[in-house]
This record gives structure tokens, sequence and C-alpha cells, in this order.
């Protein structure tokens, strides 16, 4: 890249070596004019399978921008010494930013060239690094005896006998890495790429988008745990709410768990930001690189705490989600909007008895006309299938999502969202759709049934609420003398006739069962706040199927 050779190559460095260009260039400290022993001192100084580089004298002005320093460092060759543009103020150069390991070598430099780290510091690859980075007089360091840090203008090797394997002494800063041997050393090259705040930069950007994203997706979803916490104070039938508060506690934990790792991320944007405003590329010292560097790597271990979390989170939701379930099943979640009009029969089935034991008159599907909001209808078996559930946002639907005029629309839409999955979905029979419109989004549970044993009927829903049950016909047909209809503490068969009450239920509560104002801690075993009884083909973490 712009270097030129002041002499032809030995033939041992003209083949191998200069493979090496294409992954590293190394600068080594002589200038065009050095002298025929310098030149075949040349040889012995690059190790075998490493590139080199010579930089010609520039006799023109020192490069005085960031980027045309880090591309142009200007060396020269003086008393075995490297006399950078360190040197002059005009063309300071930055401190070294990055370094890579060259092998495990015989150094023959004379030790009143070294300049060895305090004896108190423990030693490592990166310690030896940041002491020896912006020293004037240094381009490489060494380690051995797993306790010796020493830099170098440019270190003396040669293999010697016994290769890498005697470079095996155990670092005292790091018991994980080797620093030397009791006669080599571990030898490494500084590099200057110019590119800490470039890199730092791309970072802090990636990790901006990184909290965007999730404060974005909790702040959503917790619509749910809000429109279900709400409507299980509501629901008067312990099976059914024992679900739902279920669902919305594991919803919940999941979500505070993601939400602290995500606030813990953001308060580190503010050290990273802080290091870098206090860079300055003109005059940046190893303290303004270290600053930053440390900066980078304490955000990247909240990076991964929280890409763990999200992880958990994110296939919690999948396996729950009515939209992928749907796109499974090439459902067109659009289409259905298309006629609000009216709702399947499977809606509120009831039989004629039963319609005329309740008072309800007109279409039960409908909500009956004297009570259109206020009727609940909920379908309860012992063989659940699955809990879906959906957050829909009226401002600004997704694609996909109609545009709907009303709370009143969105309730219709979502039934018929639930009924349609129910059809499509193997062995379902029921369903119950749970929700909410009271907030600024609104939020419900789509719960599919593989058995009917009772519906629970009652009059007080709210305007807001949507609390409301299908059962196929075809179901019902079968196993009508098994149904019973439960309105209160009154049990009525098909034929319209009383039963004897069921065991109570027990009564509505004000507050969820795990403790007042919350959903419970852990939900009920087998209930809806666990995945789906079957996973979907692609594996765990997809939609339902």
């Amino acid at each position: 890249q712009g270097c030129a050779p002041a002499w032809p190559l030995p033939a041992r460095i003209r083949h191998k070596e200069l493979q090496y260009f294409n992954m590293r260039l190394l600068l080594l400290p002589f200038a065009v004019s050095a002298s025929p022993t310098q030149a075949r001192d040349l040889e012995s100084l690059v190790p075998r399978g490493r590139g080199f580089c010579l930089m010609q004298n520039d006799t023109a002005a020192a490069p005085k921008t960031f980027l045309q320093r880090r591309d142009n460092p200007v060396v020269s060759y003086v008393k075995g010494k490297i006399a950078a543009a360190e040197n002059n103020p005009e063309s300071k150069m930055l401190p070294f930013d990055g370094y890579f390991e060259m092998g495990c070598f015989a150094d023959s430099t004379p030790e009143e060239l070294w300049v060895k780290s305090p004896k108190n510091e423990a030693v490592t690859p990166k310690q030896c690094f940041n002491f020896c980075r912006d020293r004037p007089e240094a381009r490489f360091f060494g380690l051995t005896e797993g306790r010796v840090c020493y830099c170098v203008p440019y270190p003396t090797l040669s293999g010697g006998n016994g290769g890498s394997e005697q470079c095996t002494a155990v670092c005292s800063g790091d018991n994980t890495q080797f620093c030397g041997g009791m006669v080599k050393s571990s030898i490494y090259e500084m590099h200057r790429c110019g590119d800490v705040t470039e890199a730092a930069e791309k970072d802090k950007k990636q990790i901006e988008a990184l909290v965007e994203k999730w404060m974005f997706f909790t702040s959503r979803w917790e619509y749910v745990v809000s429109a279900l916490t709400a409507e299980g104070k509501k629901i008067d039938v312990a099976d059914i709410r024992q679900r739902v508060f279920g669902l919305a506690s594991e919803l919940e934990a999941k979500l505070s768990d993601t939400k602290a790792k995500v606030a813990d991320l953001n308060e580190k944007l503010g050290p990273l930001d802080v290091a870098l405003g206090a860079f300055s590329p003109e005059a940046a010292t190893s303290e303004m690189m270290r600053a930053v560097e440390d900066a980078q790597a304490e955000a990247a271990l909240f990076v991964a705490a929280l890409e763990e979390s999200a992880e958990d989170l994110r296939n919690f939701w999948d396996q729950h989600n009515l939209d992928g379930s749907m796109a499974f099943r090439s459902i067109d979640s659009k289409a259905l909007a298309d006629d609000l009009s009216h709702l399947s029969t499977d809606v509120n089935f009831m039989p004629k008895k039963v319609i005329e034991a309740i008072g309800c008159d007109g279409v039960p599907a409908n909500g009956c006309d004297d009570f259109p909001d206020k009727l609940t209808y909920f379908v309860v078996g012992k063989k659940h299938l699955a809990s879906l559930f959906q957050v829909y946002n009226p401002a600004k639907p997704i694609d996909g999502r109609p545009k709907l005029a009303s709370a009143a629309e969105w309730k219709v839409w979502a039934s018929k969202e639930c009924h349609q999955m129910c059809i499509m979905t193997p062995g379902c029979v029921g369903g119950n759709a749970i929700g909410s419109s009271a907030g600024e989004m609104y939020a419900f549970t789509c719960n599919l049934k593989e058995s009917v044993e009772v519906v629970a009927l009652s009059k007080n829903g709210e305007a807001s609420d949507l609390m409301t049950g299908f059962l196929f016909g075809s179901y019902y047909s079968l196993h009508q003398k098994d149904i019973k209809y439960r309105v209160a503490d009154i049990v009525i068969s098909a034929d319209g006739s009383e039963q004897p009450a069921l065991a109570p239920e027990g009564p509505p509560s004000n507050s969820p069962p795990g403790g007042e104002g919350g959903p419970p801690s852990k939900p009920p075993p087998g209930g809806e706040g666990g995945p789906p009884s079957k996973s979907s083909p692609g594996g765990e973490g997809g939609p339902y199927r």
C-alpha cells in the first residue's frame, strides 16, 4: 500500500513472506538509505512467514491531520532506535491502538534497550501493550518468564531450539494466558490503525439502536400484561382467571428482566459518550484511548447480558404470538375486517332454552340485544391447546392489520381472529378471546380449547372489555349432554332445566391471587402461561402450529 523496498529483497522473504501483505503490514525501522550491514540485519529481524514494509524517507511536510498521520507514519533509523514523528510537534503521532502476536522467539536484544514495566504490576499481553503503546522508542513488546514485560525499538529475533512450546509460562496477571518462557519471549508488534474512535462510534450507534429496539418492544408488550391483569380481576371463573393471571405473570417476569438489562446498557452509553467527547484526534494520548476502549469493553458486557435476556423474551413471545401463528396458517388478518357486521353463530353459542333462561333476545353472537357489552361468555375445558396474544395500535396499525374506526370494531375483529385461528388448528373445538381496549393500545389473548365441559355466562362486562367465547356447533351436537351452561350459581342443561350448582368457582377477586395488584408469582402447571402443548415443526421459539 504505497510502500517501496529499498533494495532487492532476500530470496527467503520474496516468496511466503509477501503473502502476508494481505493480512497486515509490519513497519520496520529502516529507511531507504539503510547501509548494506543494516540490510543484512533485516533478514534476521523478519521471522519466517511474516511480512514487512519499508517506508521511504519523506522529505515533504509531515502529515498533520489525524487520518494523514494514521496512513503515513514517518520513521527514520537513528543509532538503533526510532526517532519518529513523535519528536516533531508538527507531526506528533497517535499512540498505538492495537497489537498482534508475532510468535515465540529467542530475543537477543541487549537488555539496556529494554524498557520494563514496574515489577509490582501483574503481567498480561494487554497490560504490557498499555505500558508500551505510547513510548516513542518502542514498536514492539515482549513477555518472558511469565512476569516480565518489556518494550523495545525492534527485537533481535531467532527461532532457536524448541519452537513455540517453550513459551508456556503462565502470565502473572492471567493464568489463562502464556507470557513467554524461561528462555524465549512472546513477541508482539504494535500497530496504529487510527480507528479507535471510529469503532467506538460504530459501537455506540449499534448500542443506541439495540436500546431503542427493546424499549419499543417491551413498552408495547406491557399492554398485554396490563390488559390481562385488569381483565383477570373481573373474571369470576376460577379456571379462566388463573390461566389469564398465569400468562400475564410469566410475560411480566420476562419483560421486567429485559427492561432492567435495557436500563443497565443505557447507563453505559454515558461513560462512552464522555470518553468520546474527551478524545481529541489532534492531541490524543494513550489515556484517552484507554478510556474509550474501557468504556467500549464495559458496554459490550452489558450488550451480551441484554441479548441473552431479550432472546429468552423473544422466544416466549414467538411461542405465544398470534400474528405468527396466523401467518403460518395463511390467515389474512386484514381480510377478516372486511365485514364486521356480524360474527359466526359459534360465537357465544347457546341453545334456545339457555337463551330464554338468561333473558337473551336477538342473536347471542352479537352479545344479546338488551346487554351487548355486559355479556361475558367463557368455555371451560380440561384439555387446553394454546394461549396466544396480540397487541393492536389503533393510531398506527402495523402492516397487515386493518385500520379500525372504534374499540367496538376491534372487539369484533379480535373475536373473528381467534375464531378463525381455532378453525385452522387441528383439534380445536372452542376458545375464549379476553382483552381490553382501555389503553392507548388494545391487547388480548386467544385461548384455544380441545374440550369443553362448562360454559360460564354473566352480565358483568364493560364496554372496554373483550370477554367473548365460542363453541363449535358440531362439537356441541356430539357432546350436548355433557356440556353445562352456568349462570352465577345456577347450572342450566341444554334443555333449559336447572341442575344442582357446581362446586363453587370462588368469588370474583379484586386482586390477583399472587398478591395485591399483580399477577401470581408462578403460573399454574399446564396453564395458559406456559408454552403451547404442541410445538411447531420449526422448533422451539416458533409460532404455535
